[in-house]
């Protein structure tokens, strides 16, 4: 029974020193992997039947201390979610054509794979070739560039961890031609009580039009009795960019004070829609809360005995 309690031992001891092997080499690989794509998107407007070419650049920051090796494909472009966000603005996919990402088809690159040395950078052109057919509206696409560099051999002879990296430059392309813009407004919602000064408004817009655009939100908060803005983005509103046929909700913060009454106005914009909507909002903590209906009910209930003992007095007094 002890050699086989003892055998156990080893083995975990074995397993747990692989493992931070594992972990260090991992981490050493993150420290030295500095591969960036740039630029991130493209807004473009493609001619029917003409040819349109820009590049993307490829780069291995000054922090490498390796070369690193790449490939290169297109793929498709589609959301990924009602919710979206910059991080997670779509998705890279290699899925069937639809009729929003045939430009996949008509992208030529200069090279499909190279090597980029420390502190260097590659520019890779590519050629658009818009077919005269090509319909109108919008079309999307990335530029896929994969980390292939070989990590087998790392330092010291120990126990490697092979790991790859994808970025992609996305092409937001608009074909000339007969397009249409329009959209609606679902939702549009402020809330009336929070029990914390965390205000989120909240919108859901679609594009029903066949060409990307840019949904405005702005977001203005008032004291109830004050016009000095708690909360503004007039000057400068948020925006999302929104695909062809596609929902997008979105959600606007501002923190306001533990407890207070305030004014709020959300608009949302999108092609020549717009939607106002404004709202008196009542910040009021749950202690608060609690307080007050303790008050109240010890208020009815002293009311209550008043009237009883009242009602005790006047009997006494018609007895006498």
């Amino acid at each position: 029974m002890k050699k086989i309690f003892q055998k156990i031992s080893l083995f975990m001891m074995a397993l747990v020193a692989s493992l931070a092997l594992g972990t260090v080499n991992v981490n050493a690989e993150n420290q030295v992997q500095s591969m960036h794509v740039s630029p991130p998107t493209y807004r473009i407007l493609l001619m029917p039947g003409e040819k349109y070419s820009d590049s993307i650049v490829v780069s291995n920051g000054s922090s490498s201390t390796r070369a690193l090796k790449y490939e290169l494909s297109i793929g498709s472009f589609s959301e990924k979610s009602k919710e979206g966000g910059q991080d997670d603005y779509g998705t890279v996919d290699h899925i069937s054509v639809s009729s929003y990402n045939q430009m996949m088809e008509w992208i030529t690159l200069e090279k499909t794979n190279g090597t980029v040395e420390p502190n260097g950078k590659d520019i890779i052109g590519f050629t658009i070739n818009t077919p005269q057919n090509a319909p109108a509206g919008g079309q999307y696409a990335t530029i896929i560039v994969k980390d292939v560099t070989d990590r087998d051999n790392t330092n010291n002879g120990n126990v490697s961890v092979q790991s790859s990296f994808q970025f992609a430059s996305i092409i937001y392309a608009e074909v000339a031609g007969e397009t249409k813009e329009e959209g609606s407004i679902s939702e549009n919602t402020i809330p009336s009580f929070l029990l914390n000064g965390s205000l989120t408004a909240e919108s859901m817009v679609r594009n029903n039009g066949n060409v990307h655009t840019d949904a405005e939100y702005t977001l203005q908060v008032w004291p109830m009795f004050s016009n000095e803005e708690i909360c503004t983005n007039e000057e400068k509103p948020e925006t999302s960019l929104i695909l062809p046929e596609t929902e997008r909700y979105h959600a606007q913060t501002c923190e306001l004070p533990a407890v207070g009454l305030f004014r709020a106005k959300q608009t949302v914009k999108i092609f020549g829609e717009t939607s106002v909507v404004e709202k008196t909002i009542v910040v009021c903590p749950l202690w608060l809360l609690f307080l007050i209906v303790f008050v109240l009910v010890a208020l009815v209930l002293w009311i209550v005995m008043r009237v009883r003992s009242s009602k005790r007095g006047r009997r006494n007094q018609s007895e006498d």
